[in-house]
């Protein structure tokens, strides 16, 4: 059983890149459906922009998540093994 926090940690990181994919998808890639009624393509070109920008901070933020969550999980880790020994 001491595995087990491990594979709650796994699985709480999986859930975060899921969570991120699944907003890029349905949320961010649908955006020129929405948005852009016309076929001018300098709106196009700024509906893309906007777009990418979203997506780039979307998974800079799951990046610096994931760092964090990994940094507290190991300093929870590197602790209690001290107190084991």
């Amino acid at each position: 059983m001491k595995f087990l926090d491990l594979k709650y940690f796994i699985l709480f990181m999986w859930g975060l890149v899921m969570i991120a994919c699944v907003s890029i998808i349905f949320i961010i890639a649908p955006i020129s459906k929405y948005l852009v009624h016309q076929k001018n393509a300098i709106i196009l070109l700024q509906t893309s922009f906007i777009q990418a920008i979203l997506a780039v901070i979307i998974v800079g933020v799951l990046i610096y998540l994931l760092n964090k969550f990994k940094k507290i999980y190991l300093y929870k880790k590197l602790l209690s093994k001290d107190k084991i020994d």
